[in-house]
């Protein structure tokens, strides 16, 4: 049964469905009960617990996904945010040998690219004339790119526009300017920020599970290093989003302890803007031809993830995205009742989930806003750190 000191605008909302939210905590276990009244009364749960709940199906799924709903409705209203953003995909080129990865490619290979610095400034232009107030850049680690190749990338972007918002630069990116140049991580932010990098997207972060990194990204910058990575970031000003991929070889206990893990670090910081729950796409990847991982999560799954994070993580990251292009609209729509309050933003492309078989990698504002609204909420556009962006004028002026 709800407990006394939950909030009673949630009593009086869940009245209005049939059964009524006491019968239905009467009728399920009462282990998961005490979770989900827990997460109710504003106190955290533990890895334990989550991993409880992500193995609630039926009534307790539902229960679940209404909870996640109302922390939602008490954290950020009825408001679901978007952001107009292009992402550019530098180069494919990558000495990584990520299993789940279907978009990097070997030098000499067919097609295999590299972005000359006109054509990054070309894929700016347009987003600026399209409105975008950010570009996301992320790249594979190229194995002849140094710091001065990031710098030039930064430099056409700022060449265009001197106000867009530069979301740029995984932590497997950081690192890897880190060794090749033999500089420590904070020399490498320090001399990025003041070219021109604003924030750092916070992917490359799968699981922080080493067990779980050791199967699909046995070559990549291990948990304590990504985490390391992030707080210099944040000690040094640059805010970053914070990602989960899902849905390949971990199991609920991980997806618990990586949650616990940004909580923590959110905790410390303060320096995350979001977190983004990614569903994993297994088409063209290693995992999926070695017979690994054959199929997507299930919708059930996508509803648990999200449900589970918006319980673990609210109060400190207070952003909850879902991923359309992982996800497709439909899905992602869904996801704003078990939690999520934003919905990523207009991308214009995406190489990399495209590799792996997304079918749309391009939305525009008034179909994002058609979602929202089609969920009776409040549609609002953002800045890439959640602010309201200014008028148009000032991200449409080119340089």
């Amino acid at each position: 049964m709800v407990s006394s000191n939950s909030k009673l605008d949630y009593s009086i909302r869940m009245k209005r469905t049939s059964p009524s939210i006491d019968e239905c905590f009467k009728e399920i276990d009462p282990i998961v009960g005490s979770i989900l009244d827990k997460a109710l009364c504003n106190k955290d749960i533990d890895v334990k617990e989550a991993t409880e709940l992500f193995g609630v199906e039926g009534q307790e799924l539902w229960l679940l996904a209404v909870t996640a709903d109302e922390l939602r409705h008490r954290a950020v209203g009825g408001i679901v945010t978007y952001v107009i953003n292009r992402n550019i995909n530098h180069s494919n080129i990558c000495v990584g040998s990520c299993k789940f990865c279907a978009f990097r490619r070997s030098l000499g290979d067919p097609d295999a690219y590299v972005l000359t610095r006109e054509q990054i400034a070309a894929k700016v232009r347009e987003a600026v004339r399209f409105g975008a107030t950010e570009v996301c850049v992320q790249g594979g680690l190229h194995p002849d790119f140094g710091l001065e190749d990031y710098l030039v990338i930064l430099r056409a972007i700022r060449g265009v526009s001197r106000s867009i918002h530069i979301h740029a630069f995984s932590p497997a990116e950081l690192d890897h300017i880190s060794r090749q140049e033999g500089l420590s991580i904070e020399e490498v932010i320090k001399t990025l920020r003041e070219a021109g990098l604003n924030s750092v997207p916070g992917t490359a972060a799968e699981i922080l599970v080493d067990r779980v990194r050791g199967i699909i990204c046995p070559k990549k910058l291990s948990s304590e290093r990504w985490i390391g990575i992030i707080k210099a970031c944040h000690r040094l000003g640059l805010p970053t989003t914070a990602t989960m991929l899902y849905g390949h070889v971990e199991t609920p206990r991980e997806r618990a302890k990586h949650m616990e893990i940004l909580r923590e670090i959110q905790r410390e910081t303060h320096g995350f803007t979001e977190f983004v729950p990614l569903s994993f796409m297994p088409h063209n990847t290693p995992l999926q031809r070695g017979g690994v991982v054959t199929d997507v999560s299930t919708g059930a799954d996508d509803i648990r993830v999200h449900a589970v994070a918006r319980l673990m993580l609210t109060g400190y990251i207070d952003n909850v995205q879902a991923s359309w292009v992982k996800l497709g609209p439909k899905l992602a729509q869904v996801m704003l009742g078990a939690g999520a309050n934003d919905l990523s933003g207009t991308l214009m492309e995406e190489n990399i989930s495209r590799a792996a078989g997304a079918q749309q990698q391009s939305m525009l504002p008034r179909q994002l806003e058609r979602l929202i609204l089609d969920m009776g909420r409040v549609p609002r556009q953002r800045t890439t750190t959640y602010g309201t962006p200014p008028r148009r004028s000032a991200y449409a002026s080119i340089a």
